[in-house]
Parts: C-alpha cells; structure tokens; sequence
C-alpha cells in the first residue's frame, strides 16, 4: 500500500493502521513464507516426527487404560478411554501450534533474523504473522492425523463423526498461535515464556482434558469456558464420540470469533514489533 502524494508520513501510517490487519495480507506472499517453512521442517521430518507418533500412544495408555481402569462408570456418559482420547487429542495439538508460535517464532524473529530477512523483500509484516500462523495450524494438522490413527487404533474414538474431529481443533489452533504470536511479538527476554508457559500448561488443567469441567466449583466453571480453549476441546469430544448438545453451537461460535480476534492482534502486534 502506497503513501498518497501529498499526505505526510504520520498521516500515513494512520492510513496503513486503519481497517482490519488482515485486509492487507497479500496471499501470495504468505504462501511463499508458508512454504518456506514447510521446506525447512521437511529437512528434519524424521525427528519431528518421533515427539507425535509416540506420546499419544503413551498418553493413551498411561491414561486411558492406566487411570481409566480406576475409574467406575462413564464419564460424561462415555468411557473414559474416548473422554480423554479427546484431552490427549486436544492438549497435543494445542501445544504443537503454541510453540509454534513462541518459542520457534521468537528464534526465527531474534537470534535467526528471518523475519529481518523476510521483511527486507516486498513481503509485508501481515503477510508474514498470516504466514506463521498457517505453518502453526499446518504443524498442527500433521500432528492431529498421527493422534487420530492412534486413538482410532485403541477405540478411543467411536463415532463417524469422528473423521471432522480436527476442524475444531484446527479453529482452536488458529487461536492459540495467533494469540501466542502476539504474545511473541512483546516479549523482549526469551525467560519471559517461563510466565506464559505456566499459564498455558495451568490453564490446560481446567479446559476438560482429563476430567469434565461440570464438577469444577461455578466460579471456576466460568473461568473455564471462557477459554476458547475449552470449547475447542469440548468440540473434538463431541465429534469423536457423536454426542452433540445445543451448546457446543455456542461454543462453535465463540470460538470462531476468538480465533479471528487472535490473528488481528497477532498482525497488528507483529507490524508494531518489526516495521513500527
């Protein structure tokens, strides 16, 4: 976007600020960041492959067979191999695009100076957060295809519906790395993510990965679906065991919005952090 003759820098970048950042991102630009990514995980697909294919499975045991044997009854009116399945499915997932989104990303903006790199050629500070972001939920979406066969395989999920298990979860990806790329984008001190770190792992406890979120207190309850986090989940269980209620469309809602409030503020944070 060019500066109109006769307007002064100021006035400018107003100009630039107005609307919505994600109005500016130029699509082919991001792809071109987004498959630059690609290429360099593919040079090391063999070890990142090793942290996905074997947690889930150790997960699954450890938790759906392990506890799960000491737990009488359904949970939530299912077994508790299929309630947590969804956690591990969740939590995994999530985790993958936040760090993503923090620690990769700040390596890439600080001590690798891609994002210097990438900003020194026609490719705007939008284009580049787009980009990240869609690496994020890309990660994601690989990692999501592992966990899904492994909890297929142990009869974690059992319905059809199960096969549209991931688009919650990749809504739920597009929120947590845009909002963790924001995070990144004021983070000035890498032991910075020491805070943001427990936050995250702390918040996962009390978003119905291990157990339902209805015997949490009422205040805490509260606290818990107002993390998006928590209807991303609560989403995926629905989908991989076909128990749908009228308030995971509320929860569909909620959640998209977030995610779209995330990016914005992710693109905004980026721009002001490299160009500002």
């Amino acid at each position: 976007m060019t500066r109109p003759e006769g307007i002064s820098p100021q006035a400018s970048k107003s100009f630039r600020n107005a609307g919505l950042a994600v109005s500016r991102v130029n699509l082919r630009d991001a792809y071109a960041v987004w498959l630059r990514d690609v290429e360099v995980h593919l040079r090391l697909w063999k070890m990142n492959l090793i942290a996905p294919a074997i947690e889930p499975v150790f997960s699954v045991l450890a938790f759906g067979w392990g506890l799960g044997a000491l737990v009488a009854g359904k949970v939530a009116g299912i077994s508790y191999l299929s309630f947590v399945g969804a956690g591990i499915l969740g939590l995994t997932v999530l985790m993958r695009a936040m760090f993503e989104t923090t620690y990769a990303a700040y390596f890439r903006m600080v001590y690798q100076s891609t994002y210097d790199a990438i900003l020194a050629t026609p490719v705007d500070a939008e284009s580049l957060a787009f980009a990240e972001i869609l690496w994020a939920i890309t990660h994601a979406a690989f990692d999501t295809l592992i966990i899904m066969i492994v909890l297929t395989v142990f009869g974690a999920a059992t319905s059809f519906w199960a096969v549209l298990a991931p688009v919650p979860l990749l809504v739920g990806s597009v929120f947590i790395a845009g909002f963790s790329l924001a995070v990144t984008a004021h983070v000035h001190d890498i032991d910075a993510f020491n805070i943001y770190m427990a936050v995250f792992f702390t918040v996962m406890l009390i978003c119905g990965c291990w157990f339902p979120v209805d015997v949490l207190p009422a205040w805490l309850r509260l606290v818990a679906y107002a993390i998006p986090l928590t209807e991303s989940i609560d989403l995926t269980r629905a989908f991989l065991t076909g128990r749908f209620l009228w308030r995971h469309v509320y929860e569909a809602a909620y959640l998209l919005i977030f995610a779209i409030v995330a990016c914005e503020w992710a693109m905004r944070s980026l721009r002001k952090r490299m160009v500002a």
